[in-house]
Parts: C-alpha cells; sequence; structure tokens
C-alpha cells in the first residue's frame, strides 16, 4: 500500500516539492491564457520561483528554466505512465532489467505518446522493451505516483496505469533492446532489485491479485 516519508527532513523536502510542482503548473497554466504583458513576466517569474524551489528540495536532474519552453506549455495535466504485467502459469511475474538504471528491474513500460491511446502505449512498450506482443485485456489500478515510494522525486505530477496483459507470441527471456538488457520470470514474493522510480513491489502484488482475480480497477 502507498507510504509517505516520515523523516522531519525528507517531509521538509517533498512539501517543497510539491509547493514548486504547483507552482510550475499554476504558470504554465497562466502563460497558456495569459495577454498581458506585465502578467506573462510575473508568470514567468513564478515559474522561476517553482525552479529555485525544487533546487532546495534536491530534485536531481533539472534543466534552466526556459521561458520558450513554459509560453508553449499549455494547460498543466499529470503526465500519464502505462505498465504491463505479464504471468506464467505459476504466477510467475515478467520482468525486464533497465539499461539505464544500473541493471535493476522493472514492469515493461512507459510513457504514453500523443494521440497514443494507453492500451495502444503498453501494447507498443511491452514488444520493444520485451520484445512479446500482447493483448492489454485489464486496466487493473490508476495510482497517482506522489502516494507511492518511488525514488527520485520527479519535478512533474503523473499519474501510473497497471494493464494485465495476455501473450500472444513466444517469450524469448534472451531478448535485449536499446532500453532493456534482459528480462526474467520472477516470483511475486521474492523480487529482484526493483528500479523503483518506475515500480514498487506493492504495485506489483497488486497486478498479480487482478491477475489471479479480476475486478475492478483499484484507483488512488
Amino acid at each position: 500500500m502507498p507510504t509517505r516519508p516520515t523523516d522531519a527532513d525528507e517531509v521538509d523536502a517533498v512539501a517543497l516539492r510539491r509547493i514548486s510542482m504547483e507552482l510550475a503548473a499554476l504558470s504554465e497554466s497562466g502563460l497558456a491564457y495569459c495577454r498581458d504583458h506585465f502578467d506573462i513576466g510575473r508568470f514567468h517569474r513564478i515559474g522561476e520561483l517553482a525552479d529555485e524551489l525544487l533546487q532546495l528540495a534536491g530534485v536531481e536532474g533539472l534543466r534552466p528554466y526556459d521561458p520558450a519552453i513554459a509560453s508553449v506549455a499549455g494547460y498543466t495535466t499529470p503526465k500519464l505512465d502505462v505498465r504491463g504485467g505479464l504471468f506464467d502459469e505459476a504466477g510467475r511475474v515478467l520482468l525486464v532489467r533497465e539499461v539505464a538504471d544500473d541493471g535493476r528491474w522493472t514492469l515493461p513500460g512507459g510513457w504514453c505518446d500523443v494521440l497514443e491511446s494507453p492500451r495502444r502505449a503498453i501494447e507498443r512498450e511491452v514488444l520493444e522493451e520485451a520484445g512479446v506482443t500482447v493483448e492489454a485485456g485489464h486496466l487493473a489500478a490508476v495510482v497517482d505516483r506522489e502516494l507511492w515510494p518511488h525514488q527520485p522525486a520527479h519535478d512533474r505530477h503523473s499519474y501510473k496505469l497497471f494493464f494485465v496483459c495476455t501473450p500472444t507470441g513466444a517469450v524469448d527471456t534472451g531478448y535485449t533492446s536499446d532500453e532493456t538488457s534482459g528480462l526474467g520470470w520472477f516470483a511475486v514474493d521474492d523480487l529482484p532489485e526493483l528500479s523503483v522510480d518506475r515500480v514498487v513491489p506493492g504495485q506489483i502484488r497488486l497486478l498479480h491479485e487482478h491477475w489471479r482475480r479480476p475486478g475492478p480497477a483499484h484507483v488512488d
């Protein structure tokens, strides 16, 4: 189940990051509609302050505030990440090893592309990262990344959609791609080191339960 940080310093960093994310969204949304020259300048200043707060919160990998990008970002909404759960007859889950995350493991998936449905997105991602053609047959969960113990923190709000997928082709555990260096089947109660930026154990258990007993999607 989702957990929240308890350490005082970490809570302060989380609070700063959340405030900065909301300010950045207000800045970009204001810039999408504002036409007054002076108000445009004020919204850009809000965006700069949001960027400074993110730096104080210790968020890594930040790009400098770019007024040109902020001006065309439009009304800000959460980003959408999709993840697919494939299970064998023994109930083991198929995970891929990430090239870009020190060889840690995750469910195949990634960001939805523009003009791409979530179902199509996860079927594409599983094919690209695991080399398996699948049908995304069941939406198991829609979760707010902020409510789960993902690390590191992102500078943008995102939702994660988890699909139970059915293979329509063979699974080759020797498959590799530009993003993944291998794949394997793992017992849900004996998982390898996960890329917790992308998935946490509780989400895999949630998917496994929906694979065993399909029901209404979990939403938080």
